[in-house]
């Protein structure tokens, strides 16, 4: 849904940010926000002034399941309970409303009996393209930011964050890791599906997983289960002549090297300190060829003026030459400073535009 997102612009935004995306130096630092991060009673046209850019994810597919009755319940609080009934077993999840969107609070996987309807669910999913609802989209945002697209998480985080659950994960590899890792297979098999249809779509950048947890997966398992999912998704678009990108919002040190071999085009939503544990000097040496789109760290939005001023600027010269640099909101800022500080980024980066 795209919405309080004013087209009227002498800017182009787009055209920064995919002059960026493709390695370039914009005149300013692209900055945007995730336009589904903006609360209803939020207008973000006094931003968009500044130089503010829109950034929206944007599906180019969905799932069906042509075998599985679904069955979906509101609750009064808003949950939104769901059954997926297969012939071999029924499975069900809890959601709870979130700031934004749902939280899971029941997971699908509660016992070793649930992974046969689970396998069947994964081997089931069927992908229908969504490239007209997509292009439409493109032609809402205009100049006034890029549409990117947004497929969902790999097999192994989405076992764990979506499937499992992050503590019981840990014991399910412990306690039933053959029939995890058989689950696992078929949702690569599952994705692979995916990513012929995104990369036939019309989305020229697509982002894909993110949320990774290195001290919880371990670099073991990402090394062996994540990473090779990343390389062949970068690969099938690369066929295209598409980027893709990886979400990685967390600590990045334990997974600097990895990152840095990955075929993958774009870090996106990197977070330096103080909330997370590698700079941005650091991840522009370790990943010299890729894309480096920050999260402007969430905690800094709270402090006052010359915090924010001087933490902007700092980020600015470790980004060296600024070239394939971005920046950019993609957690929740408390309503009450949405908009001050994005307005003192902003006004930071026009006044450190490149002459």
């Amino acid at each position: 849904m795209t919405r309080h997102i004013h087209t009227a612009t002498q800017e182009n935004h787009r055209e920064a940010i995919e002059l960026a995306l493709a390695g370039g130096t914009p005149e300013r630092v692209p900055f945007s926000y995730y336009d589904l991060l903006f609360p209803p009673d939020f207008d973000p046209a006094s931003l968009q002034a500044k130089g503010m850019a829109i950034c929206a994810r944007r599906d180019v597919c969905r799932k069906r399941l042509p075998n599985v009755k679904v069955t979906e319940i509101t609750e009064r609080d808003g949950s939104l309970r769901t059954s997926y009934e297969t012939p071999v077993g029924t499975l069900t999840s809890l959601f709870h409303q979130a700031l934004v969107g749902m939280a899971p609070a029941e997971y699908l996987i509660k016992r070793r009996e649930d992974y046969r309807a689970a396998q069947f669910i994964v081997e089931d999913t069927v992908y229908d393209p969504m490239y007209d609802a997509f292009r439409e989209e493109e032609r809402k945002i205009g100049v006034t930011g890029k549409v990117i697209g947004h497929t969902g998480y790999d097999p192994m985080l989405d076992l764990q964050i979506m499937w499992i659950g992050q503590e019981q994960f840990c014991y399910e590899l412990a306690d039933n890791e053959d029939a995890l890792m058989e689950l696992y297979e078929a949702m690569v098999r599952r994705d692979s599906r995916m990513f012929d249809v995104v990369a036939k779509g019309p989305a020229d950048v697509v982002l894909y997983s993110g949320n990774l947890v290195p001290e919880m997966v371990g670099p073991d398992l990402v090394r062996r289960y994540i990473c090779p999912v990343w390389d062949a998704f970068a690969d099938v678009l690369h066929e295209h002549g598409k980027k893709l990108g990886v979400h990685l919002d967390a600590n990045n040190r334990l997974i600097l090297d990895m990152v840095r071999d990955l075929r993958i085009d774009l870090v996106e939503a990197f977070t330096p300190p103080p909330d997370c544990n590698v700079t941005v000097a650091e991840a522009r040496a370790a990943w010299p060829g890729k894309v480096l789109w920050i999260n402007f760290p969430s905690s800094v939005h709270l402090q006052s003026e010359e915090v924010l001023r001087s933490a902007t600027l700092e980020i600015l010269n470790q980004a060296g030459d600024r070239s394939a640099f971005l920046m950019g909101v993609t957690e929740d800022v408390p309503r009450v400073h949405m908009d001050r500080s994005p307005a003192i980024i902003l006004d930071v980066l026009k006044e450190q535009m490149r002459s």
